[in-house]
């Protein structure tokens, strides 16, 4: 039988994450598929054969888009005209609007399925691209349960199929044995890093989480050890070496960790399912901030806070993130009080994600109904 071919696209490296497990799934319900599209090492390793890598798309913000346009726009070009020309049956868009929109807008005349896996969050920012979404794509699946009533509320038909980061509250770390490994103390507070996953993200983070590092250090009560959480695809200079750097298994770190510093994204979701009270942060180029928060229909940035509509996490960003805060929040977060109002509210959030069929499997079948 002759491979069907089916081009996925994701922009970053959640979408990574989410569209190899996405392949895995639609593998398993139909052999007879062939995967291309623009995915990093996951989604490769399922099988994706690369247009390009996700590394050379993997930038957020106004001022670093214009930067870095015309490689972009090549990669757009690149990827419509692979499209044009080999016909796939399916396109596969995963989040990343900014790019994957337009290409909807481009091949949805074409007689193509696109289906859009991971929506835009359209509903908190730039609420009539909810109409581009809906003219541009056959099939919409969503993770995040406020959608569901949101898209309902305006007849735009989307097929809610719950929250696979929900699985994560399964791991259980072996506490031991991480101390253990990397020679920790029981008495030690382990500070889980993670300032992004993105070039811009780190050159805006990274000195504030070493000067926040520094500020503990003297203010803390505790033996503070810092774990950085290395995404892959970025490179970080100017590591102390008193920093603990992994580039795996970061879910059994987050686990076990007594707090955490989040670029906000994907990871702030991540960390509160694991149980590991945080302290959010970002930082954006000027304009690019001023016009976010123009274009800003709700009053949170993390999803964590936007899932729960409630600050259930501390959101410092922009002239907001910098060390005396962040080090400020982060004792009140080691404190017994800080831990156990997290971890209530965590519980809450669980609640509302819970889902009892695998996400991705649901996706998968209907992708292919």
């Amino acid at each position: 039988m002759i491979n069907k071919k089916i081009v996925v696209i994701a922009g970053e490296d959640s979408g990574d994450l989410h569209g190899s497990y996405l392949i895995k799934a639609l593998k398993e319900s139909n052999k007879n598929y062939k995967f291309y599209g623009i995915g990093g090492e996951k989604m490769i390793q399922q099988g994706l054969t690369p247009i390009e890598h996700i590394k050379n798309l993997n930038v957020i913000g106004l001022v670093e888009v214009l930067k870095h346009y015309p490689r972009i726009k090549r990669i757009f070009n690149k990827t419509l005209l692979f499209i044009k020309n080999t016909r796939p049956e399916k396109v596969i868009l995963i989040d990343y609007p900014g790019f994957n929109l337009r290409l909807a807008k481009k091949i949805s005349n074409m007689g193509i399925e696109v289906s859009y896996f991971i929506l835009p969050q359209v509903w908190a920012w730039r609420s009539s691209r909810a109409k581009i979404l809906e003219e541009n794509t056959d099939k919409r699946i969503s993770i995040i349960p406020l959608e569901e009533d949101w898209f309902k509320k305006r007849d735009i038909e989307i097929l809610y199929v719950g929250n696979p980061l929900i699985d994560l509250k399964n791991i259980e770390a072996d506490k031991s044995a991480l101390y253990k490994k990397y020679n920790i103390s029981s008495g030690d507070k382990i500070v889980a890093l993670m300032p992004g996953s993105r070039k811009s993200e780190i050159q805006k983070h990274w000195p504030i989480f070493l000067q926040t590092l520094n500020l503990l250090k003297k203010q803390s009560s505790y033996n503070i050890v810092p774990i950085l959480l290395k995404a892959p695809n970025v490179v970080i200079d100017n590591i102390p070496s008193d920093i603990i750097t992994i580039k795996e298994d970061h879910y059994e770190v987050l686990s076990v960790a007594d707090a955490a510093i989040v670029c906000s994204g994907t990871a702030t979701l991540e960390t509160a399912i694991l149980g590991c009270p945080m302290v959010v942060c970002y930082k954006l180029s000027s304009i690019t901030w001023f016009l976010a928060q123009k274009m800003s229909s709700v009053k949170y940035l993390s999803l964590v806070n936007l899932i729960g509509n409630k600050d259930i996490v501390k959101e410092l960003l922009q002239n907001d993130m910098n060390a005396n805060n962040i080090t400020k929040q982060i004792i009140y977060l080691l404190s017994e009080e800080g831990q156990e109002k997290t971890k209530t509210d965590y519980r809450e959030l669980i609640n509302s994600l819970t889902s009892k069929t695998n996400p991705y499997k649901e996706a998968a079948k209907y992708i292919l109904q």
